[in-house]
């Protein structure tokens, strides 16, 4: 007679453990929030630059390693390898630059600073990996998505409204981050998570009501032009099932661009009573459409440059951090190039190549991570070294490739058969 289990017999039993789990699961959020949101929108840099956190830095952020790392532990964790795998690049550029040291990075100081921020930032970007090993890794990665957003777009609100300045460029806000140019990096890649795991047009719709002011407050070409790409591609998807709303939206949007390009007109051009001519030129080719005005001649020459340095080694680089100090291609694959040479830049873009080729062999799943993964790469330089873009790509990599694996300590105990009788012979 087989015994049926205590917790089947016993519904008190079994609501006690899905109570149980439910609070694992909420500790997982805000150990994964606690960690990755202040990380992600640079807040943890500027909030100790500023003297405002009561612990370093550092400090912080080992603590919310801990907690994430053992909150993940007691959510029974299961793997997605290729995610894992594709981390291999920013290890190389943390081994290069910790042990090999071919290139000495001065930038922040002394070279054990860089080296040490290069840890820090691989530490966050393999535990943001690890947050989405658990069961409920999509509700992890969709609160992680938003609340970042909202806080990378509330901070440029921030200071467009004068209460603090971050920018290190005039007439351009910035947020956290301190470069106009990051904000919507950051925000669009959060909004490609946000478009692929919530099925919700209207909620998603909000989202981007509430964020798109800010990407148009860095007065970023290439950001706005990546963000406008994502959400041609998400309308589109949606157009057939959502075409009334569409109208709706155009009609309320039309205005409300034309009021915000006013306001910009009269805000980020002006530095006291003199016109700032640089963003007065910048927002004019960015909203007439201007696509040579829109191209920089010092990028131009900068990417040029870093071709330059690749051919001078174009086996193993000149050393991680060349690529982001001595020159600035302002182009990922070129700036990696630099860095650790072609078979770096092999893995990297094999890597999308993989991505992408999984995403068209399941009907696009993921297909919204891989818009920004893809189009970012020619416009900025530290993409490598950042935790969002990563994070992005681990849910891409977990919505393309669906195995898991999990770990165990002892194997379950098999059913054990009673011995058969063998049958007489004649």
């Amino acid at each position: 007679m087989n015994a049926t289990p205590a917790m089947a017999m016993n519904p008190s039993l079994m609501r006690a453990a899905m109570r149980r789990r439910g609070r694992l699961e909420q500790f997982l959020i805000i150990a994964a929030l606690a960690l990755l949101v202040p990380a992600m929108t640079k807040a943890l840099v500027w909030a100790g630059e500023a003297g405002m956190l009561p612990v370093k830095p550092r400090d912080y952020t080992l603590l919310t390693l801990a907690g994430a790392g053992l909150m993940v532990m007691l959510n029974r964790p299961s793997f997605c390898p290729p995610a894992f795998l594709m981390l291999l690049v920013p290890l190389a550029r943390v081994l290069d630059v910790a042990f090999l040291q071919r290139f000495s990075v001065t930038d922040l100081g002394d070279h054990s600073v860089v080296v040490m921020t290069l840890i820090s930032n691989f530490l966050v970007t393999f535990t943001a990996v690890l947050l989405l090993s658990v069961e409920s890794w999509r509700r992890v990665a969709l609160w992680v998505a938003v609340v970042t957003a909202l806080v990378s777009a509330g901070c440029v609100y921030y200071e467009w409204l004068g209460f603090r300045s971050f920018t290190r460029i005039s007439g351009r806000m910035s947020g956290f981050p301190t470069d106009p140019n990051d904000p919507p990096i950051i925000i669009t890649l959060m909004l490609a998570v946000v478009f692929s795991l919530n099925p919700r047009f209207w909620r998603n719709v909000t989202l981007i009501a509430l964020v798109a002011p800010a990407i148009a407050l860095t007065l970023s070409r290439s950001g706005m032009a990546v963000f406008s790409c994502l959400l041609m591609c998400y309308f589109a998807a949606n157009l057939r099932r959502h075409f009334m709303g569409m109208l709706l939206i155009t009609a309320i949007s039309i205005p409300l661009a034309i009021s915000g390009v006013a306001i910009l007109s009269q805000t980020s051009t002006k530095q006291g009573v003199m016109t700032d001519k640089n963003t007065t030129d910048r927002l004019k080719a960015i909203f007439e459409l201007d696509f040579e005005r829109i191209k920089s001649p010092e990028r131009g020459k900068d990417l040029q440059d870093g071709w330059e340095a690749v051919g001078k080694k174009p086996v193993f680089g000149h050393g991680s951090g060349a690529g982001t100090s001595l020159w600035k291609p302002h182009n990922q694959v070129v700036a990696l190039w630099i860095d650790i040479g072609v078979f770096g830049v092999l893995f990297y873009v094999l890597g999308l190549l993989v991505l992408t080729f999984r995403s068209f062999m399941l009907k696009l799943s993921g297909f919204y991570c891989l818009v920004p993964l893809w189009l970012f790469v020619p416009c900025s330089q530290i993409l490598v070294e950042s935790p969002h873009y990563w994070f992005t790509a681990a849910v891409c990599c977990n919505l393309v490739f669906t195995r898991r694996f999990r770990l165990v300590l002892s194997a379950p105990a098999r059913k054990a058969f009673p011995p058969q009788t063998p049958l007489p012979q004649s």
